[in-house]
């Protein structure tokens, strides 16, 4: 069921359902890299090519402390960070009171 949510709470649920999704693509990749070099995987929709690919990465325990300690070798870069933490009591949505809404004018019928 889909309700109105405030924008941290849509991000807390977007969080979960995407790392349930990626649990479930690491599950999948699984099935088609475990015990192959090269394929190809048929669907109905989708095909899966499996290749191997050949990339040269940089050993960093490899390199010297002169060059690892000197920071003319390093770029300072600033980016946002986002967190989502839970509240330690919820939120009600309007600013409603924990005690309940409270009627300011008692002139009302019960039908």
């Amino acid at each position: 069921m889909m309700r109105n949510q405030l924008p941290a709470d849509e991000l807390a649920n977007a969080q979960d359902e995407l790392r349930a999704l990626r649990k479930r693509e690491v599950a999948l990749r699984r099935c088609f890299t475990e015990d192959c070099d090269n394929g190809l995987y048929e669907g109905c929709e989708f095909d899966v090519e499996v290749r191997m690919q050949k990339r040269c990465v940089l050993n960093q325990n490899r390199l010297p402390s002169e060059i690892l300690n000197d920071p003319q070798y390093f770029d300072i870069r600033y980016s946002p960070t986002v967190r989502v933490k839970p509240r330690s009591e919820p939120r009600l949505p309007m600013d409603f009171a924990q005690s309940g809404l409270t009627a300011f004018v008692d002139n009302f019928d019960v039908i």
